[in-house]
């Protein structure tokens, strides 16, 4: 017996996109990443070369039309959504070149980011072909949103999935995540659990949308629990490791390609592109850091040594 795999409506544009808005079906899980990865891993250098000349071209665009006579601000131009979304392009242009540079790294992100793929007909390792019930059922089974669609039927998550993506509710998940796992390192159970809390909670701080979900809690607790329970496959053939520290930064990274409008979003940007500028490996460059700061100098940490977060 054979079955076919639900089709999602998931298009190529959300997969490579870089900046909102986005409607797409997927609620935000398969936003950006899957594009940004294939950048890093492309045969040719020159399409993260566009993605530079891209973020560069905006940060230009932005000063120029802060400078026109007629240009109302009410704050720095920088700090303006033109700014901002430049600076966090720039940076974003510097992580997929991280990526691209570290194949450990750019791996790992891949690993994190495979759960969160809704649909197996988008898999390019995939045969052409109908899968077979066994097939259908591994993938259902390895994966978080086919899985959540199985055990709470697909209604619910169809009905769940546009207030996920209005709230951001997949890249919360995760910069959620890579704060629990630095906070409570090797207390693995303790940082799930410091997530569901997280995600569960009425705060003023959380993205608009979010007390939509709030009455969800079933399946955000579900949620979480299958995004822990795949996070260890990463990590010493699928056993926990003592030191979770090699997850802390591909859950950064996928947070980040994932979340469709960074500057918005505070979780993603304290959690996950801060510590990222900081770490020395990640070698962002001057440049970039400096329009980060001035894009958001509020929250915005002071230059750190480079030492590990």
């Amino acid at each position: 017996m054979t079955t076919t795999t639900v089709r999602t409506g998931h298009s190529a544009a959300c997969e490579r996109a870089f900046r909102p808005p986005c409607a797409c079906s997927c609620g935000g899980a398969e936003h950006g990443w899957q594009g940004a990865l294939a950048i890093a891993a492309a045969p040719s250098d020159e399409e993260l070369r566009r993605l530079v000349r891209d973020a560069d071209d905006s940060w230009q665009a932005a000063r120029r039309e802060a400078a026109k006579p007629d240009a109302r601000r009410r704050k720095p131009w920088q700090e303006t959504g033109p700014g901002q979304t430049a600076a966090i392009g720039s940076f974003i242009a510097d992580l997929v070149r991280w990526l691209r540079r570290d194949h450990n790294m750019y791996e790992a992100t891949k690993q994190v980011g495979e759960p969160f793929r809704v649909s197996r007909d988008k898999d390019p390792d995939a045969p052409r072909r109908p899968p077979t019930q066994e097939e259908h059922e591994r993938f259902v089974e390895g994966h978080v949103i086919p899985r959540l669609r199985h055990e709470f039927g697909g209604a619910h998550i169809d009905a769940f999935q546009p207030k996920a993506r209005a709230a951001h509710f997949w890249c919360e998940l995760l910069a959620q995540t890579a704060y629990a796992l630095h906070v409570f390192n090797e207390r693995y159970d303790q940082a799930q659990q410091a997530v569901v809390r997280a995600l569960t909670r009425a705060d003023e701080q959380r993205q608009e949308g979010w007390a939509a979900l709030l009455a969800e809690e079933d399946v955000i607790r579900r949620a979480v629990a299958l995004v822990f329970e795949h996070l260890p496959s990463i990590v010493t053939g699928g056993l926990v490791a003592a030191d979770v520290f090699p997850l802390v930064w591909p859950v950064r990274a996928l947070a980040v390609l994932m979340c469709r409008e960074p500057r918005r979003h505070e979780a993603v940007r304290v959690y996950c592109v801060n510590p990222i500028v900081e770490y020395g490996s990640a070698e962002i460059r001057e440049q970039v850091k400096e329009r980060l700061r001035q894009a958001f100098p509020i929250d915005w940490p002071a230059p750190s040594t480079g030492d590990r977060p």
